[in-house]
């Protein structure tokens, strides 16, 4: 292991600049990256495949969303009664204001996110600034300050995004296909599974059910009652969909994970000092 440098206060007025770059560069660059990719297995919208990419920074929502094999898509949508959505849709709303409450109440999450990693990062700066007077206790309050970055990008801001996709519903209720699941379909089935990756998490989910905007309305009441029996015409209201939702951290912030190392390589003279007042 190589031997660590000699303490001195040029280092640490070095190691304050180069750990001041490490914070913009981190709060200039992508916090969170989402993506949603989904794609109709079964029924008259498959194989249509829809591709969404949000990516989250200091100020903005970036989204770009694209659509692949759209052509049964686009004639399912025109095909399909969107009366009987309609119908099942005012049953919903009447229930909405005891369930949810009105939407004023709802916070911004992202806002509070994003607060706290500005915080964070200039509170981490600050501190490195501070522990060059060589006062007690600036040591503990860099290493406080470092911890509670990390924690702001890589806990609380996700878990902010969560809760802004969940203000009101489930996160499912933001993937494709959500408008239609949730208002006309019947005998519907859904699963849902969670999975880590590098630096992220993936949620996998799948749904079916049959749909009553393509069943005649002198059968949706039977169809509602029992499940359409295979090879008949209100079987062919089936729709399956498959999609995974996957939440990835910037690939930029490992760049504050390079602080310890700049304590480490760069140290200034503060235990000197801490020692002979003690």
């Amino acid at each position: 292991m190589l031997p660590r440098p000699t303490p001195r206060l040029g280092w640490g007025v070095l190691r304050t600049v180069f750990i001041a770059l490490l914070a913009v560069h981190v709060f200039i660059s992508a916090w969170l990256v989402a993506s949603v990719d989904a794609v109709y297995t079964e029924g008259r919208p498959a194989p249509t495949e829809i591709h969404s990419l949000v990516a989250i920074d200091k100020d903005r929502t970036a989204i770009d969303v694209s659509v692949e094999r759209a052509t049964s898509l686009f004639i399912y949508t025109l095909s399909r009664d969107s009366d009987a959505a309609a119908e099942i849709e005012v049953d919903g709303d009447e229930e909405s204001p005891t369930k949810n409450g009105p939407s004023s109440s709802q916070r911004d999450y992202l806002a509070l996110g994003r607060g706290l990693v500005t915080w964070t990062l200039i509170g981490l700066v600050l501190a490195e600034v501070a522990s060059l007077t060589r006062k007690k206790g600036t040591n503990a309050l860099r290493i406080t300050m470092f911890s509670a970055a990390l924690l702001a990008l890589f806990v609380a801001f996700p878990a902010c995004y969560v809760l802004s996709l969940s203000d009101g519903g489930s996160v499912s209720e933001n993937s494709p296909g959500n408008e239609l699941e949730g208002s006309a379909f019947v005998h519907t089935q859904s699963d849902t599974s969670t999975h880590l990756r590098w630096l992220g998490v993936e949620i996998q989910a799948s749904f079916s059910g049959y749909d009553l905007g393509l069943v005649e309305p002198a059968n949706r009441e039977n169809v509602t009652a029992t499940v359409p029996q295979p090879g008949s015409e209100d079987a062919s209201s089936f729709i399956a969909f498959e999609s995974s939702f996957a939440v990835e951290f910037g690939k930029n912030l490992d760049a504050l994970l390079y602080v310890p190392f700049l304590w480490w390589v760069l140290p200034s003279n503060t235990s000197k000092v801490f020692t002979e007042e003690e």
